[in-house]
């Protein structure tokens, strides 16, 4: 048989043709010297830090010919191959990424804000109107964390199985075709002894959501072989429980994989595509035998972890020089070929990397020369000359300044003429606001929505009340809001453990599973990290997910993905994603170390980004969903755990109501003491405030409601010009959201200078809440306690008046 018949038919039984083989390998070696040279940026000090997908190439290739449009990619750093591949990035943005360009056009994954290979395509544009999903290739969002990229992925996957199974949902052609789509993941070998990548693997499989999970195996966690990773030392033998039979839906399509051989590779992800876009069924693909021929990043050289005989057999075995041979020896190009076509690679990639360092540099040497033609400008005796042409020589003598530089020598010039009264220095103070105020928007904007539909901007709603409105426990309030939501919104889906079929712990969901189906009010198992993860993949294609977990102490599980993923997801993309997930819990006051927790400082500092809501009732809480539902911002609403039993006044127009966000409510006017407080604890604020007024002390009680965003029109701060003394009481452990509320109210709104007063705060104790009545009491604040807070403020200003007396 001749090479040329031989050619032909190894082209013809993978459908593909001489030019594309070609381009594959093009492609893979622009990608390679994309790496090989991000490095020499790191070294050479043009960037900070580097880190690549090189030895991924040809496996990312094969998965980007599958990639379709509508599918969503949830991955890693080291997908850069992948996103050239699908156009979701292109040199010109990864060198962008790689030198940190603060510029949308030039780098639109995150304008700067995330080291290089950390993709994002844009599924809302940066006025927060959505953009149409189901026509485009779409990468959610990357974050460093390893494996917090599978949590989100559980729901990408699911969205499709609901958009599929839900005829109330077709209509929604923008955001899904029938339910047609794939989410891919992507993960690392070592990743996958995270917690995180079993419990979204569980979790896709339960849920029966197409996905497709790529495994890049290359032996190693940066220099931890996969002896210390895994069982086996092989990831593909563990997962071997998670097979589907022949027949079953239970399960996932295992394949195994070498990443070097690229026909195998085709027919592969051709398979798995092929079979999960036609059952919907998951599938993993372990992918090995691969290499990492820079190491794990520029911070270090896998020389000094790995032996002679590793780097020799990855020298060989490296992915493209297998490509290389395969298409030599299957006579598809020559070697001469081969060779120039690695040249103009190489030079391709250098010019568009030249071409990405000027546009990078330009505008910051730009405003270098602006503010030395400022300091030319001053009109000063020459010793003052003298000093700030030094200032000026310095900033131009750096090769490649940043902006920052050129702050500390508007600090240093303003140090200069601090003793000058001259126009000119007025106008430097001037520029050096305006370049500041420029820079905090550049890294600070969209941290919440700045659309028209910011929660910020919804506009309340006051509960109506009439004769015929019936006072029913709070269960019943909370269900006949649910019922409402669910009953107008399709988009709407609420899931939880114990949500579905009883209605949740507390029946605030009772008989709604019955009405709407198990797919939008539906049970899921014991696993916090993934239901808000599924809430997050959820809310990016287009649904309006309320995820509930059963207490607030069981959200320390799901903090980490709180936190990296969701509060940072509309920060980190500059605006170009967004997950308006609504998060339900429960909290407070019960019995218990594990079930009466209110670790809200914990949450306040490290969810900034998604909205802390802490109704003091049901029909607050019901306000905080609607608002939240007619935005496009996250939010956390903890419903007061002791009030589902206590009796409210059900509104008429319960499905309308709205409460507005960072507005407290003034619950008993004072004049004496200010007292700030939220949630369960507003009861024995307002007990411990008819006990004082006994005493002839008038305490004005505030209700928060709204922890992020806090008190916006300062209501607070009005109060205590009033009154001139202020408590801030809760139940989180000392210095926790008492102090933050302080911070808030002092330095913020400058309410320090108001104060007759020593400010005073009263916590829980640094324990955990012990179980039964005396525990509960000794370990939280109670009504005497919270009344001898406020007598001490009084006491303090007027001990004549108010003797100590306890």
């Amino acid at each position: 048989m001749t090479a040329s018949s031989e050619k032909v038919d190894i082209l013809t039984e993978l459908a593909i043709t001489r030019e594309e083989v070609l381009a594959d390998y093009r492609l893979a070696w622009e990608s390679r010297y994309a790496s090989l040279i991000g490095r020499r940026e790191v070294m050479s000090g043009k960037a900070k830090f580097g880190i690549f997908g090189d030895g991924k190439e040809l496996p990312q290739i094969a998965l980007a010919k599958v990639f379709r449009p509508g599918d969503f990619r949830s991955g890693y750093y080291r997908d850069q191959t992948l996103l050239f591949a699908t156009g979701g990035s292109d040199l010109h943005a990864h060198f962008a990424q790689l030198y940190a360009h603060a510029d949308s056009e030039a780098e639109p994954a995150s304008s700067g804000r995330q080291m290089n290979a950390h993709f994002a395509t844009p599924i809302i544009d940066r006025s927060g109107i959505w953009l149409p999903t189901s026509t485009t290739r779409n990468t959610s969002g990357d974050i460093s964390p390893t494996g917090s990229q599978m949590p989100r992925l559980v729901g990408l996957a699911y969205a499709s199985r609901l958009y599929r199974e839900l005829k109330t949902l077709h209509h929604l052609d923008a955001h899904s075709n029938y339910g047609n789509e794939i989410a891919f993941g992507t993960i690392g070998n070592a990743s996958t002894a995270e917690g995180m990548f079993w419990e979204s693997i569980n979790a896709i499989g339960v849920l029966k959501a197409p996905a497709i999970i790529s495994i890049w195996d290359d032996d190693y966690g940066i220099s931890v072989t996969n002896e210390y990773q895994m069982v086996k030392q092989d990831i593909g033998k563990l997962l071997t429980g998670f097979a589907r039979k022949p027949g079953s839906e239970d399960g996932y399509d295992l394949y195994v994989v070498r990443g070097w051989d690229y026909p195998e590779l085709l027919r592969v992800y051709r398979a798995a595509e092929k079979n999960t876009r036609a059952n919907h069924t998951p599938a993993i693909i372990h992918v090995t035998e691969l290499t990492q021929p820079q190491g794990h990043s520029t911070s270090g050289s896998h020389e000094r972890y790995k032996s002679e005989e590793r780097l020799t057999w990855e020298r060989e075995f490296d992915c493209l020089n297998r490509f290389r041979i395969w298409i030599l020896d299957e006579g598809i190009a020559s070697e001469t070929e081969l060779d120039q076509l690695e040249t103009d690679s190489q030079a391709y990639v250098e010019n568009v990397r030249a071409e990405a360092w000027e546009n990078f540099l330009n505008p910051i040497k730009d405003e270098v020369d602006e503010f030395g033609d400022l300091l030319d400008e001053i009109q000063v005796q020459q010793e003052t000359k003298n000093s700030l042409r030094a200032v000026k020589t310095s900033l131009m003598r750096k090769p490649n300044p940043t902006r920052s530089d050129i702050m500390v020598a508007a600090h240093k010039a303003l140090d200069v003429l601090k003793a000058e009264d001259v126009l000119a220095t007025r106008a430097l103070a001037d520029w050096k606001r305006k370049k500041w105020t420029e820079n905090e928007h550049r890294y600070g904007r969209h941290l919440v929505s700045e659309s028209p539909n910011a929660a910020i901007k919804v506009q309340e709603v006051k509960p109506v009340f009439s004769e015929n409105s019936p006072i029913v426990p709070g269960y019943l309030v909370m269900n006949a809001a649910f019922n409402d939501i669910l009953g107008r919104d399709p988009r709407v889906v609420a899931f939880g453990e114990d949500l579905g079929q009883i209605g949740d712990v507390n029946q605030g969901f009772a008989g709604l599973q019955a009405r709407y189906g198990a797919l939008r009010v539906t049970d899921t198992g014991i696993r916090e990290a993934t239901i808000v993860g599924q809430a997050i993949g959820l809310a990016m294609r287009g649904l309006r997910p309320i995820a509930e977990i059963q207490y607030l102490d069981y959200l320390l599980y799901a903090l980490q993905i709180m936190s990296d993923d969701l509060a940072t997801l509309r920060w980190r993309t500059a605006g170009i994603q967004a997950a308006p997930v609504i998060l339900r819990t429960r909290g407070h006051r019960l019995e218990g170390i594990w079930h009466s927790g209110s670790p809200m400082a914990g949450i306040l500092n490290l969810v900034r980004g998604i909205h802390v809501l802490v109704p003091r009732d049901m029909v607050r809480a019901a306000g905080f969903y609607n608002t939240l539902l007619k935005s496009d911002d996250p939010g956390l609403i903890v419903e007061v755990l002791n009030g589902y039993r206590l009796k409210e006044k059900l509104p008429d127009n319960i499905g309308e109501i709205t409460v507005p966000l960072g507005v407290p409510e003034i619950l008993r006017p004072g004049s004496d003491v200010t007292l700030v407080t939220y949630g369960a604890a507003c009861r024995i604020a307002m007990s411990a405030a008819e006990r004082l007024g006994e005493t002839g002390i008038d305490t004005e009680v505030i209700d928060v409601q709204s922890l992020l965003p806090f008190d916006i029109n300062g209501i607070i701060g009005d109060s205590i010009e009033k009154t001139g003394r202020v408590l801030f009481m809760d139940e989180d452990v000392p210095g926790g959201a008492t102090a933050y509320m302080l911070q808030q109210v002092l330095e913020n709104q400058g309410a320090f200078y108001a104060l007759d007063t020593t400010p005073r705060t009263l916590s829980a104790k640094p324990h955990r809440p012990a179980y039964g009545t005396d525990g509960n009491y000794w370990s939280k604040p109670n009504v005497e306690e919270t009344f001898e807070e406020v007598y001490r403020l009084m006491n303090e200003a007027n001990p004549g008046k108010y003797p100590i007396f306890f």
